[in-house]
């Protein structure tokens, strides 16, 4: 064999195993810092500060409170395609002296909750659950520990997100009216100011059966009754990938004139409506 023709081998062997080399390369497998835990479940935190803490429409404390709140969600799917399991323990703390015998830093009401939370169509969120409602410090309140029965929904959209919820008091201890009933209906839409600013404005009514208004109130009513009109205005900012704060200012009326002038108010400025603010820190995990 020639040089020549010794050298052009050479040179398509090189090219050969230059191929070769390039085929076999071995696939680069793109890593995740996702855990089990991140993608099964998730937590959420809520701190907030309010000038007046009201009930659905009625004035329980009209003098300062803070109200912690936690969410723990169980996400069935990576990307929560069959729901998610929702537990929730949110409660109500004096921050000054009410009236005795409320004291200072005193928790009047603790809520917890269990639900189950669908999306369907992206844009239907439903949610089904039970509450029990615990009064550590009732102290002759009259309010007993009782548990309620929640079903809701709401239509995320672009332009207007409506939500109707109703509880049912069903109370296994038997101190309630089996048949009490409270329904919500509202509605909001929030504005990205920027990227990091978010306007929501909302409002909306709540409407008691019989029996929950006369349960309340201590009062004889006779069919349903507009508890509860509320407008609301909330500016949050993402100070963190993980944290936002926030302001809020909310009017609140009620439309009846009979539960106006009835009990169901602990205080008796209700008939002029209360405007309530409050200062909100909200954390994602």
């Amino acid at each position: 064999m020639s040089l020549k023709m010794l050298k052009f081998a050479c040179a398509a062997a090189l090219c050969l195993g230059a191929m070769g080399a390039e085929e076999a390369k071995p696939e680069i497998i793109e890593e995740t810092d996702d855990t089990i835990l991140e993608k099964y479940f998730a937590l959420d935190t809520e701190l907030t500060f309010y000038s007046a803490y009201i009930w659905r429409g009625q004035i329980l404390y009209s003098t300062p409170v803070w109200q912690p709140a936690a969410n723990l969600w169980f996400k069935f799917g990576e990307n929560a395609e069959y729901g998610k399991i929702k537990l929730r323990c949110w409660s109500n703390w004096a921050l000054q002296a009410y009236k005795p015998p409320h004291r200072f830093g005193q928790m009047s009401i603790v809520d917890e909750t269990i639900s189950y939370n669908y999306t369907a169509f992206d844009c239907l969120d439903f949610e089904t659950g039970f509450i029990l409602y615990q009064f550590p410090n009732r102290h002759g309140m009259g309010m007993r520990d009782t548990d309620e029965f929640l079903a809701g929904v709401q239509w995320r959209n672009k332009y207007l997100t409506p939500r109707a919820y109703v509880w049912w008091d069903f109370d296994k201890g038997g101190h309630n009216d089996p048949d009490m009933l409270y329904f919500d209906f509202d509605f909001y839409h929030a504005f990205k100011l920027t990227d990091d600013v978010t306007l929501r404005l909302g409002s909306g009514f709540g409407v008691g059966n019989g029996p929950y208004n006369e349960h309340y109130s201590k009062g004889d009513f006779d069919g349903v009754a507009f508890n509860n009109f509320h407008t609301d205005a909330a500016l949050y900012y993402q100070l963190t990938d993980w944290l936002k704060v926030g302001g809020s200012l909310s009017y609140y009326y009620s439309l009846s004139r009979q539960v106006r002038h009835s009990r169901y108010d602990m205080h008796e400025n209700y008939n002029a409506g209360i405007l309530r603010g409050g200062i909100h820190f909200v954390a994602n995990f």
